[in-house]
């Protein structure tokens, strides 16, 4: 807590030079505060264990952020976490849920003049290589991951966002013993370029490239990823690639090539809808580095509503997902299953079905109810099962 006190001390006398003493009441006159209070309980025999590890979590954030004063605006985020109930024996959730304490993830000083700005601090990012926990996705949490970076938004091109960045420390969920993780130095620093193009009539090009500086050479990592979404009739059809190269793997396996197709739209019976997805890793020997931050664990086009896209960036894979989307009474329910092969990989086969359930009791608060049924065709005698229930309330 002395820790959290000291921050918001510097970024308040941060924020105070920056803006200039004349008038800051115009800057707060418009300042925006929002939050959440979550809870959730998850339940899982994570890849084979006997028994499941349990934990109940309950937790928030509360954000803050400034009007804006001659360009320069600011903002704040606390986030917190406790667990009421643990029985977490195989650490099944020791880098998602088991974490208790508060952390300081935002702190940002933001500049913008005319069509530019640059975002400099603790920061939440949302990019395809470089990206934070994702509400609604799989690495969704108590906690959300943060970055210390440098980030430069420009629109004057028409119909076009380009970002340029530099990430220096990263804080995580938890530290894997039972806290939350403090920011820590991120490799030896990281570079990405990020342009979105919505220059053509209902087609999205957005394309990205990660450059991470290993501590040493043997631990380089680089990344590029391009995706297109053309709507048609009411459906969306989307492609993507993502190629990597990742120097702590053997030689033999540091370069490695996702291709991705999805289509997902109404099935024109009712308001039912559907979403398929076919994503190939192609080589032989080396996983797909997906990039910086829990939320790109959700890039790939079939990663599972539960376990991410984990086993699609397998060497030498072939991930196919469908699924059902039925709203009805209310909710929105999902049924899915997926069916991921590799010849090459020890687990061999992955097979999965599930379904999610998303209720919004109010426009406030927010029911989700998640189950995933996982089985692996190689070594582990014990099938996979976990279940979420998620309670949300923003304010």
């Amino acid at each position: 807590m002395k820790k959290i006190i000291k921050l918001s001390l510097v970024t308040s006398l941060t924020l105070i030079s920056s803006l200039s003493a004349e008038n800051l009441s115009e800057a707060f006159s418009n300042l925006k505060v929002k939050g959440e209070i979550k809870a959730e309980y998850s339940s899982s025999n994570f890849l084979g264990n006997t028994s499941s590890d349990n934990i109940t979590a309950i937790g928030g954030n509360l954000g803050i952020v400034t009007g804006e004063y001659y360009g320069f605006k600011a903002g704040i985020t606390f986030q917190a976490s406790s667990i009421i109930d643990d029985k977490n024996n195989n650490n099944v959730f020791a880098n998602d849920l088991d974490a208790s304490g508060a952390v300081l993830s935002e702190a940002y000083i933001d500049y913008s003049i005319s069509n530019t700005s640059l975002k400099v601090g603790r920061q939440y990012i949302y990019t395809p290589l470089i990206s934070t926990a994702l509400d609604g996705k799989s690495s969704e949490s108590i906690l959300k991951d943060s970055f210390e970076a440098y980030v430069l938004t420009n629109t004057d091109i028409p119909n076009t966002t380009l970002v340029a960045g530099y990430i220096n420390k990263y804080q995580a969920k938890t530290n894997g013993i039972g806290d939350i993780s403090d920011f820590n130095k991120f490799q030896d620093g990281a570079y990405t370029i990020y342009a979105k193009n919505t220059s053509i009539e209902n087609l999205t090009l957005q394309v990205q490239y990660l450059k991470e500086n290993g501590r040493t050479s043997a631990s380089d990592k680089d990344a590029l990823y391009v995706q297109a979404d053309y709507k048609v009739a009411g459906h969306k059809i989307s492609a993507q690639v993502l190629s990597s190269t990742d120097k702590t793997q053997v030689s033999n396996a540091q370069d490695g090539t996702l291709f991705g197709l999805r289509a997902m739209g109404p099935l024109g019976i009712g308001k039912l809808g559907y979403i398929a997805a076919y994503t190939s890793s192609t080589d032989k020997n080396a996983p797909v580095y997906t990039g910086a931050g829990t939320g790109t664990s959700d890039t790939p086009f079939t990663a599972m509503p539960v376990h991410g896209g984990g086993v699609p960036v397998r060497a030498d894979t072939d991930t196919l997902v469908g699924g059902i989307i039925i709203p009805a009474f209310g909710a929105t329910t999902i049924a899915y299953a997926g069916h991921s092969a590799s010849k090459t990989h020890a687990l061999g086969d992955v097979d999965a079905i599930g379904a999610m359930v998303i209720y919004p009791i109010n426009k406030n608060f927010l029911l989700k109810v998640n189950y995933e049924h996982v089985e692996t065709e190689k070594i582990f005698n014990e099938d996979t099962d976990t279940t979420r229930v998620y309670l949300s309330y923003k304010f």
